[in-house]
């Protein structure tokens, strides 16, 4: 039994025995001729009871709200998305994204297990070129909220960058930045077009020199 339940029933038990002390008392003569006593045994007794409340049911009852929310189809995508990450881990690529493609099937706005696969088609089996198309396919699938659209394309610029086509990383810079004016979608574009042309200049300039001295 969890240390939280054994406290929750010794708080439980020691209020039940506080009630029953006060009502043991409520007759005496003692509390009959002084009605201070009767009032701060009932005062007590819902100061407790309020602390008892707070402390103990509503926390339950969150747990159960939270059970009740989660076992439908939650439970299932996250579960599905852990054996993904685990089979991943073990060298199993197509197993983990057919765990991938279960989660995608439970939660199809989520742009996550779509940028995941693509991940493994491009980094763990070295097949960028199917990263690109099914990122493509996916994200010309349906219209995509501004956020996920833009989460589904800076992922195949970074697939771009992976296999060296910077110009077709660009070209999906420019397009965010048009499709997504004024925002931070189209400024973090803006900022990796910048960082990337820095890198061309300087990778010429190293050219350059090296050609220079040879």
């Amino acid at each position: 039994m969890h240390n939280r339940n054994i406290i929750n029933i010794c708080l439980v038990s020691l209020f039940a025995l506080a009630v029953l002390w006060v009502m043991g008392k409520w007759h005496t003569e003692a509390w009959q001729a002084n009605p201070m006593y009767p009032l701060l045994g009932i005062l007590g007794l819902a100061i407790w009871g309020g602390l008892m409340f707070v402390t103990i049911i509503l926390p339950s009852i969150g747990d159960a709200v939270g059970t009740v929310m989660y076992s439908s189809g939650e439970v299932s995508a996250k579960s599905e998305g852990m054996e993904a990450v685990a089979k991943l881990a073990a060298g199993d690529y197509e197993g983990a994204i057919a765990a991938y493609e279960h989660v995608l099937s439970e939660k199809p706005d989520d742009p996550f297990p779509i940028s995941e696969i693509a991940k493994i088609y491009a980094d763990k089996m070295h097949d960028p070129e199917r990263a690109i198309a099914f990122l493509q396919e996916h994200l010309e699938g349906k219209p995509w909220p501004e956020d996920n659209a833009a989460f589904l394309m800076f992922r195949m610029v970074d697939v771009n960058l992976g296999k060296e086509a910077m110009a077709d990383a660009k070209d999906i810079l420019e397009q965010i930045v048009g499709n997504f004016p004024g925002t931070r979608h189209s400024a973090n574009a803006k900022h990796k077009m910048q960082e990337l042309e820095q890198a061309e200049f300087k990778a010429i300039q190293a050219r350059r020199a090296k050609g220079e001295q040879a």
